[in-house]
């Protein structure tokens, strides 16, 4: 019985043991990265979160938070005051920009990129300031690691989910994982009318390293219009489109854009590409992308019932 006690007391120092260092370290985490991380004003409005991801002061965050013309963009922190920001390099195709802190003689707080995204299922953290929140550590769980295409802000990029719920203002603000590493960057949340539905949309790969590796503008064509897949359209539609058509839908066609000066409708179909059929919209999106800028494409389209057969000639944008 005596021996028996002393295990289970020695058993139970163990387990405190643990729970201290593991309660340690999270709050060693937020220690850890948030000197790192910065909120971005925009003409003095704080409209999305950054981080510092070099020692001389290059600062990461979403495009579209920076994107409005006429604009001074600054980073506001606790340890760092209100400093100007420069801007380096854009990536509209995977919605980042890079800027840059005001040189100076001490090294700037930043976080190491990490080698990897983690596994499906992992626990991982986002340093962020929604609506108006300063700095708030959100978790998060890795929901696929393999790259999709997300429509938003008039044009497709190059995203993968994270669980969770990010509210607006977090755009921009560093995903990490468990070592303060940054795996990603937050750039969109997944809406609809009844509000966000708990995924999230986050750049992170090889899209992130090659950024901030090369440090340039990132161009893309474009066909400026939106593309989805027959299934996931109303059930009211799906009965107008007859049986052993195989395609995609076209949607959201800019009014002045080159699909519209084609000759394409929102709710057409492109039945083929190039002679190719696509169904899905990552091989679409990825076979456009490989393209250049100024190249011509053939779609054969009909509209929504099946009908008006037709080819028509697009030639690819530039995304701006």
């Amino acid at each position: 019985m005596k021996y028996l006690l002393r295990f289970f007391f020695y058993l139970c120092l163990i387990f405190f043991s643990f729970t201290i260092q593991f309660l340690h370290a999270e709050d060693d985490l937020y220690l850890k990265i948030a000197p790192s991380c910065v909120e971005i004003l925009v003409n003095g409005r704080l409209d999305g979160s950054g981080v510092i991801c070099d020692k001389e002061g290059l600062v990461l965050t979403a495009f579209h938070v920076v994107k409005k013309r006429n604009k001074k963009i600054e980073a506001l922190s606790k340890s760092l005051g209100r400093l100007p920001l420069k801007l380096i390099a854009t990536n509209r195709s995977s919605d980042l920009a890079l800027f840059t802190l005001p040189p100076k003689k001490k090294a700037y707080p930043a976080l190491s990129l990490a080698k990897n995204i983690p596994k499906e299922g992992t626990d991982v953290f986002l340093m962020a300031s929604p609506i108006f929140r300063h700095h708030l550590l959100l978790k998060g769980s890795i929901a696929r690691r393999s790259e999709t295409f997300s429509w938003y802000d008039e044009s497709f990029k190059n995203t993968f989910p994270i669980s969770g719920i990010a509210a607006p203002g977090s755009s921009g603000g560093p995903w990490v994982n468990a070592k303060g590493e940054i795996f990603a960057i937050q750039v969109a949340g997944v809406t609809t009318d009844f509000g966000h539905q708990g995924v999230n949309s986050a750049v992170g790969g090889m899209s992130l390293k090659s950024f901030l590796e090369k440090k340039e503008n990132v161009t893309v064509p474009t066909i400026q219009a939106a593309v989805e897949e027959l299934w996931g359209q109303s059930p009211q539609l799906i009965k107008k489109i007859p049986t052993g058509v195989r395609g995609l839908l076209f949607r959201q066609v800019y009014p002045h854009g080159v699909c519209a000066k084609a000759g394409i409708k929102d709710e057409n179909i492109m039945l083929q590409a190039d002679d190719q059929i696509f169904e899905r919209v990552e091989p679409f999106v990825k076979y456009i992308r490989s393209r250049k800028i100024g190249e011509e494409i053939k779609f054969l389209i009909c509209n929504s019932t099946g009908k008006n057969k037709k080819v028509v000639t697009v030639k690819l944008a530039e995304l701006k």
